[in-house]
Order: structure tokens, then C-alpha cells, then sequence
């Protein structure tokens, strides 16, 4: 019993550390694969396409917003949380063909141990971010 009470509470630590660090691990491949499907969004609809993204299109706010493509990210980050931050930038200046977007997005994480103990004091913020250039 004495040796269950020791080693109890170091387990615990043990396991819920392990599954933070793969909660933070998908929470990235998540962010990852979202951010690079927007910007194939952006990539296919270009200035030429019916529905077009960027710099002149409907959907854009400069300098860093298109709605269109923040939609597309969220609509492929399930789990992240609401508080995801998309951010849609084209180098170039326009979204001709030939022409890069950038897609990047972030969010904080708190682990849940830092949550228990710390009240949430301590978080890392995930980013991930995809450069593509336009072909069509």
C-alpha cells in the first residue's frame, strides 16, 4: 500500500505527460495538413479561376485575410480549437500565375498538467505555414 502511494502519483504524472505530448503532436499534424490544404485552395483558385482568392478577389482584406482560404483551414482543422489565428499573404503582390501564397496559421496550447498546476501559466503556441506557387 505504502509503495502505491509513492509510485501512484509519479504514474499518473507519467501518463498524462505522454498523452499531452500526443495531443500536441496531432494537434500540429492537424494544423499542418489544414495549412497546406488552404493554400492548394489559394494555388487553385488564382486570379484566372471563376472564384478567385487574393489581391483583387472579393474575399480579400489586406494586407493578410482571405476569408476564403481562412475558411477552408478551419473547415480541415478539426480538434484544433476556435482560437485559431490564419493569416494569407501573397509575396508577389497579386495572385497571377506563377505568383506564391503563403498560408500560416497558429494557435495556443496548454498542456494539461500546466493547466492542473499552473492555471495555465505555462503554453506554447503551435504554427505551421505552406508556400505554394500558383499554376493555373
Amino acid at each position: 500500500m505504502v509503495e502505491t502511494a509513492l509510485v501512484l502519483p509519479l504514474l499518473l504524472l507519467l501518463i498524462v505527460g505522454l498523452f499531452d505530448i500526443g495531443r500536441a503532436i496531432w494537434l500540429s499534424n492537424t494544423l499542418a495538413t489544414a495549412v497546406r490544404e488552404g493554400s492548394r485552395y489559394g494555388v487553385v483558385h488564382g486570379a484566372l479561376s471563376g472564384s478567385p482568392t487574393g489581391p483583387g478577389a472579393a474575399s480579400y482584406t489586406a494586407p493578410d485575410t482571405d476569408t476564403a482560404i481562412t475558411a477552408q483551414v478551419r473547415a480541415y482543422a478539426t480538434g484544433v480549437p476556435n482560437n485559431l489565428t490564419v493569416q494569407s499573404t501573397w509575396p508577389d503582390g497579386n495572385a497571377n500565375r506563377g505568383s506564391r501564397i503563403v498560408v500560416s496559421a497558429s494557435f495556443p496550447f496548454t498542456p494539461i498538467l500546466a493547466q492542473v498546476f499552473l492555471g495555465g501559466g505555462l503554453g506554447i503556441t503551435l504554427r505551421s505555414s505552406s508556400t505554394l506557387v500558383i499554376e493555373q
